[in-house]
């Protein structure tokens, strides 16, 4: 069995940034993480999240629809994938319109393998995103996955108004999510739009049979995306977030560039979903479970999101408690680089744990006696 790719620090990058950045921040000293964590037992687990999806969805579950799909159409951007046919996948939500992803399929698939792609704030279609969301799903493809690709409200292929709810949210969608404040209420939970298109894709994936091996990545703000879904989905078996949240004792460094998130992000802009559960058990519930894993990657030097080895606090205490209840989570400090991107040293890192969960498959799979 390869051993899995290890990061070199870039000597240049890390010269350049602040001792700050580099050593554990003053807003980790002292704090108590294993008293953060509310998640003790199975029954817990359980609990919260069926509590989170009573919040998002206002009491009538998780849905069980399924998307309008549209097959064999020709997608431009993500024609350039070495793959077989793909299909448009469209799910009206409420206020802000409809959300349109796309499920490419692969040239070999294999049986139960389903990948999403949840890209994360601004044009996700511009190089610098791009390219490495195609290199991520093409490493998916490559394994058998079929792969979804879906762009947040607001963004990419969700900028076109074709309805409206109660609330009439602008013609033109800005370029942030803050206007979302005049839709959250007690009776609806903007969440509910980031979550609902992928739990629906999975839907229309286990309509030819339940998925067995379900791995999402998320960028940036896709990878909150990916941290709220797989606390509430457990049928999300691997989760990649890159570059995408921190716990909010460490919100305010560094000091000087404070990261609070964008609006989604915040626990003033949805208190009853984070009073639910704060991000150390939403990392928890994303990781619990038989099977199930999670991986936060950062970028140790980013310039943009989360920055800095603060993660050193509360890595190993949400990898135990992940452990202990039966799943596992795990934090891959990325210092590769000095960008806001998934490097080409993560995406060696999700390919190879992809390629660990095809050789479990394997172990497991009975053998036939000749």
């Amino acid at each position: 069995m390869s051993r899995r790719p290890i990061a070199a620090i870039d000597p240049d990058v890390a010269g350049q940034r602040s001792e700050e950045i580099r050593t554990m921040p003053q807003q980790a000293v002292g704090v108590d993480v294993d008293s953060l964590i509310t998640l003790h037992s199975d029954a817990d687990v359980d609990d919260r999240r069926e509590r989170l999806i009573h919040h998002v969805w206002k009491g009538s579950g998780l849905p069980a629809e399924r998307p309008l799909v549209t097959a064999e159409v020709d997608c431009a951007e993500l024609a350039s994938l070495d793959a077989g046919r793909i299909d448009r996948l469209v799910r009206p939500l409420p206020h802000r319109g409809t959300a349109t992803s796309y499920l490419v399929h692969p040239r070999n698939p294999q049986p139960g393998r389903l990948g999403i792609f949840l890209s994360g704030h601004g044009n996700p279609r511009s190089p610098r995103y791009h390219r490495p969301q195609l290199a991520v799903m093409q490493a998916l493809l490559d394994r058998g996955y079929r792969v979804g690709s879906i762009d947040m409200p607001f963004f990419g292929w969700n900028t076109e108004v074709t309805s409206t709810g109660s609330v009439d949210l602008p013609d033109d969608w800005p370029d942030h999510h803050e206007v979302l404040a005049e839709v959250e209420s007690d009776e609806f939970s903007a969440a509910r739009l980031f979550v609902e298109p992928a739990v629906t894709l999975i839907n229309e994936a286990a309509a030819s049979g339940p998925p067995a091996d379900v791995a999402v990545i998320g960028f940036s703000g896709g990878a909150w995306t990916t941290t709220l879904l797989a606390a509430l989905d457990p049928r999300v078996t691997s989760s990649f977030q890159v570059a995408g949240s921190s716990p909010f004792y460490l919100r305010p460094f560094p000091v000087g560039k404070p990261n609070f998130g964008d609006w989604e992000q915040r626990r003033e802009s949805q208190p009853g979903l984070y009073d639910i559960a704060g991000y150390l058990d939403l990392y928890v519930l994303g990781g619990a479970g038989a099977g199930r894993r999670q991986w936060q990657i950062l970028n140790r030097f980013d310039p943009v999101c989360f920055p800095g080895v603060g993660h050193r606090s509360y890595a190993q205490p949400v990898a135990d408690r992940a452990a202990a209840l039966g799943g596992a989570f795990e934090v891959v400090d990325d210092p590769t680089h000095g960008e806001h991107q998934i490097s080409p040293y993560a995406i060696s890192v999700i390919a190879w744990e992809l390629d660990q969960n095809r050789q479990l498959d394997q172990l497991s799979s009975p053998t036939t006696q000749e």
